[in-house]
C-alpha cells in the first residue's frame, strides 16, 4: 500500500476472542470448598464487574445452587 498515505492496510484474519477464565476459576473454586459462604475478596476487579462476570458463568454454566451476594463493596457466594 501507499505509505505516502499516512497509514497501511495489512492483510490479516481476525484472532478468535480468548475469554477469561478468572471467574470460572473463583466459582469452580467455590464449588470445591465445603463453604456455605465466602466472600471474593483480593481481586483488583470492580464490585459491579465482578458480580457480572460471576453471574455470568453460573448462568452459562447452569449453576443452579449457588448466587451470587452483594452487601455495600463486598461480594459474596452463597450456595444455597
Amino acid at each position: 500500500m501507499a505509505k505516502g498515505k499516512g497509514f497501511e492496510l495489512i492483510p490479516q484474519a481476525v484472532p478468535m476472542r480468548q475469554r477469561s477464565s478468572f471467574y470460572k476459576e473463583i466459582v469452580n473454586e467455590f464449588l470445591a470448598s465445603r463453604e456455605k459462604s465466602a466472600v471474593v475478596a483480593g481481586t483488583d476487579r470492580k464490585p459491579v464487574t465482578l458480580v457480572q462476570g460471576l453471574r455470568k458463568v453460573l448462568e452459562a454454566d447452569t449453576v443452579n445452587n449457588v448466587r451470587v451476594v452483594q452487601r455495600g463493596t463486598e461480594i459474596f457466594l452463597v450456595k444455597d
